[in-house]
């Protein structure tokens, strides 16, 4: 990460074999930020050294996201390593990779050392890494009047910081983007306020995290000497944590937290996890979104093997665990609504065409055209239109329309998604069939049976989830609109929807004549709920409850008398 506004002494070129293996050697012991290039991109990607063979003059470099990049593709292209430093930057170049290998995530890649180097050394950009224990707020406010985007401070140096965001919260951050207002907030209640500018964005290994690098703009001469201070402070902190100040070292009042019971500690506090194997699957699909809308925003590479691994999983969970896979989709409720909505409609779609037989050949296509399909909606974020959510006026709400041409503009040339899908999903999914729909009006005969399934799906999902000006409706509410507006929506679809889901659908929540409150998770052949939990007995407010029952016990509930929204009850299905 560079945390300098390009303050550096002159460059030196180094072509010395045996000094470059020295060099490429000692970057082993994890002194530096390694990252490479492939070819002539711009785009560095994260990676570290796993061997370096003396002997056959081979590096060994291990990558993690790089899902865009072709394992096989990459054998005789040149590389180029990047090594950031405390007081320099290497530039390790005219490398060639020798082999590619993919096991999941991971990329290894053999390459024979480079033949060239060039070292920078840098002004000002001693860079502190803060460890385990150390928890330094982040709030990044991209737009006035708008909350900010909270993460935690990962290194600081007096240049700039890396910051921890999570990968939910992380979408309307691009590369170059300005920072209004970059908030730290330290344990014992200090803050530094500065403004910054996001110099890169990436997907921070396996975590649900991005890494985000700013460097600090507009900083006057108080501004770098508080700097200096909390630089030293936490460099002072991080010796006295990790015994390296010796005897003689002190801890830093910084990072003395003024919450009662507080203490220093570098241990991990392990919590048990109450997701089902399920929904952990999921929230790593929507891990892959997070980091597929990552490389659209700031326009890298993208992953579609991501989005295909993913549309494979999804299928697979449908195929053998229908029932649970759409109790789990509703126990998401943390992640956008933006990511909920793609699966919910992905997940449907795919349902919907694996039962027909005519269409069930188009299902994975389809499934990984959902996936993506509003996306377009946050790459429209700006300063005239700061959230997707929350209350919109009409010129914000128009403004929005323009997604589908943003989205098809960044996809332009993805030979991972077929041209069909490109037209039925992604082009056509908010069309209507009397020409009211957009982003180009068509009607009748121009809208294909999946593009006017998609439409269903699509907006049955969306007339149940609660936004800004309205909250959502029930299930049987969606389904009346829909069924009543035979000009707009294929009313054969309609039913065939329905027939799929009942009109108590899974997640759906219920109440039964004793006043108890349950979630639906499964239903019989005939769309009646089999097996439910129960959260709430509204004849006893303060009693938390989660009893799963099967309909054998349902006497005891009494009567089911219907659906009810949840908004009003603070209730989620886990």
């Amino acid at each position: 990460m560079e945390t300098t506004e390009a303050e550096e002494l002159p460059q030196i070129e180094i072509r010395d074999a045996d000094h470059i293996a020295g060099v490429v050697d000692a970057l082993s012991y994890h002194t530096h930020a390694l990252s490479v290039s492939v070819g002539e991109s711009s785009v560095f990607w994260p990676v570290t050294l796993s061997e370096l063979d003396h002997e056959r003059r081979v590096l060994s470099l291990s990558l993690l996201d790089a899902q865009s990049l072709n394992a096989a593709e990459l054998v005789n292209q040149s590389l180029t390593l990047r090594a950031e430093g405390d007081s320099e930057t290497l530039r390790l170049e005219a490398m060639v990779a020798l082999e590619g290998v993919r096991k999941n995530d991971l990329l290894e890649m053999r390459c024979a050392l480079p033949q060239t180097l060039h070292t920078t050394a840098k002004r000002n950009s001693r860079r502190v890494f803060l460890s385990k224990g150390m928890k330094v707020g982040a709030g990044i406010t991209l737009y006035e009047n708008q909350p900010p985007i909270v993460g935690r401070l990962r290194n600081l140096s007096i240049g700039g910081a890396l910051l921890d965001i999570p990968l939910a919260a992380s979408a309307p951050l691009k590369t170059d983007e300005f920072i209004a207002g970059l908030e730290l907030s330290f344990p014992n209640g200090e803050q530094f306020t500065t403004m910054g500018q996001i110099r890169h964005v990436h997907p921070s290994g396996r975590s649900h995290f991005a890494a985000i690098g700013v460097i600090f703009i507009n900083t006057d001469r108080a501004h770098e000497q508080r700097l200096i201070y909390l630089v030293n402070e936490t460099e002072r902190e991080t010796a006295y944590r990790s015994g390296e100040g010796g005897r003689m070292s002190f801890p830093s009042p910084l990072y003395s937290s003024s919450e009662p019971g507080a203490k220093r500690s570098t241990r991990r506090h392990l919590h048990k996890s109450r997701q089902t194997p399920m929904v952990a699957t999921l929230l790593e699909v929507t891990r892959q979104l997070h980091i597929f809308l990552l490389a659209l925003q700031n326009q890298r590479p993208l992953p579609a093997n991501c989005l295909l691994d993913s549309a494979d999983t999804l299928l697979s969970l449908l195929k053998k665990q229908r029932q649970n896979l759409f109790y789990a989709l509703h126990c998401l409720h943390k992640e956008p609504a933006w990511v909920q909505h793609s699966l919910n409609v992905a997940v449907r779609l795919g349902d919907l065409l694996e039962a027909e037989l005519e269409h069930a050949s188009y299902a994975r296509d389809a499934v990984v055209a959902a996936l993506v399909h509003d996306m377009g909606k946050m790459m429209l974020v700006d300063e005239t239109l700061p959230s997707i959510e929350g209350q919109l006026d009409t010129r914000q709400r128009d403004h929005l329309r323009r997604h589908v041409p943003v989205l098809l503009e960044a996809l332009e040339g993805a030979e991972w998604l077929t041209p069909v899908m490109h037209h039925d999903v992604i082009q056509s999914i908010n069309e209507r069939l009397d020409g009211s729909g957009y982003p180009q009006a068509l009607k009748g005969e121009a809208l294909s049976p999946i593009a006017r399934m998609a439409a269903v799906v699509d907006t049955v999902d969306a007339m149940m989830r609660t936004r800004g000006d309205r909250r959502g409706k029930t299930a049987i509410e969606a389904y009346r609109y829909l069924y009543h507006r035979p000009g707009c929506f294929d009313k054969y679809w309609v039913t065939r929807y329905i027939q799929r889901h009942g009109f108590y659908p899974i997640g759906s929540l219920v109440k039964f004549s004793s006043g108890f409150l349950a979630w639906v998770m499964e239903l019989d052949d005939s769309g009646q709920p089999r097996r439910v939990r129960v959260v709430r007995n509204l004849h006893r407010e303060g009693r938390t409850m989660n009893d799963i029952l099967s309909r054998v016990d349902f006497a005891q509930l009494g009567k089911l008398e219907g659906l009810m929204r949840p908004e009003g009850f603070g209730l989620a299905p886990w």
